[in-house]
């Protein structure tokens, strides 16, 4: 196998670059590889071109910049429900925005989607992860602070809460209980993306109604539902 091409070194005060050159090289390899086993200082190394110690400036195991790599996914899935959500005109569209870019978050990156769920929440200092100990502080009175801390999207699950919430309280939802509700729509969600990947030559109905009618029903808004016999005729 050929040696790494040499990298030229960083200016003076871009140190930052290399850093963000390691995590970005680190979700490659959890993406061609679907295994953070696979992310090796060695591994890492290789895809940057640079010798393995100098990794060490910025991180001291190759679980930390696992654990980076956690922090950024978690960043990107609420700017991806808030983008989503920002161009919504009621409380039902909201919602329905949020459902939606979460599932094509799941979709459109199920290796990191996945490392979400299989490893502790991360500690740090970025501002990112200052927003999910906010959101763990939020839904600690809800659900408890052990729970709470568990969550692994924690921040994108408060803002599916809130929006369930708001929902209830306009009308635009018949729940009654916005955290059963809440967990319903993230279970049925993460059942959906789980599902989608491990068995893709399913005969799958359209995405959009198959949604809309899940997250309707599970919501139990109110206005028109898609009746397309995906689940039958609609109750009331």
């Amino acid at each position: 196998m050929a040696p790494p091409a040499a990298r030229r070194r960083n200016p003076r005060g871009q140190g930052g670059q290399l850093r963000d050159e390691i995590v970005t090289a680190a979700r490659e390899l959890l993406i061609e590889t679907g295994s953070d086993s696979a992310v090796t200082l060695r591994a890492i190394a290789r895809k940057v071109g640079i010798a393995a110690p100098s990794i060490y400036a910025h991180f001291d195991t190759p679980d930390q910049i696992v654990e980076a790599v956690v922090t950024e996914t978690r960043s990107l899935l609420v700017r991806q429900l808030e983008t989503a959500r920002a161009g919504a005109e009621d409380t039902r569209e909201r919602l329905l925005a949020d459902c939606h870019a979460y599932l094509v978050f799941g979709a459109e990156q199920p290796e990191l989607y996945a490392l979400l769920f299989s490893r502790p929440r991360p500690r740090g200092s970025s501002t990112t992860e200052e927003r999910v100990d906010q959101a763990v502080h939020q839904l600690a009175p809800i659900v408890g602070e052990t729970i709470a801390s568990q969550l692994a999207p924690a921040e994108a699950f408060s803002i599916l809460l809130r929006d369930v919430a708001d929902a209830m309280h306009d009308g635009t939802s018949r729940a009654e209980d916005a955290l059963g509700t809440a967990t319903a729509l993230w279970a049925a969600l993460h059942g959906l993306i789980l599902l989608r990947a491990r068995i893709p030559r399913f005969p799958w109905p359209s995405p959009g109604p198959l949604e809309d009618e899940i997250i309707s029903r599970l919501a139990l808004l109110e206005g028109p539902a898609p009746d397309d016999g995906l689940l039958g005729t609609p109750g009331r």
